[in-house]
């Protein structure tokens, strides 16, 4: 993988345990925006888009929900 900047601008090489850390934390943050994202559309009152109707049911799919 390549170097990653950090918050304070310098950038540093990980070990391998860290970068797959880092990358389940970024999955795990994204994947929660994105059941937010579909939790706040049931909520409202519109229609739902079929690429948003897909992409909700890949997340459920790759995190091995219902």
């Amino acid at each position: 993988m390549t170097p990653v900047t950090m918050i304070e601008g310098r950038r540093t090489k990980l070990d391998p345990v860290s970068e797959r850390n880092m990358a389940e934390r970024r999955f795990a943050a994204l994947a929660a925006a994105v059941r937010d994202h579909e939790a706040k559309g049931r909520r409202q009152s519109y229609t739902v888009r079929p690429q948003d109707q897909y992409l909700y049911l890949r997340l459920r799919q790759i995190c091995g929900d219902a």
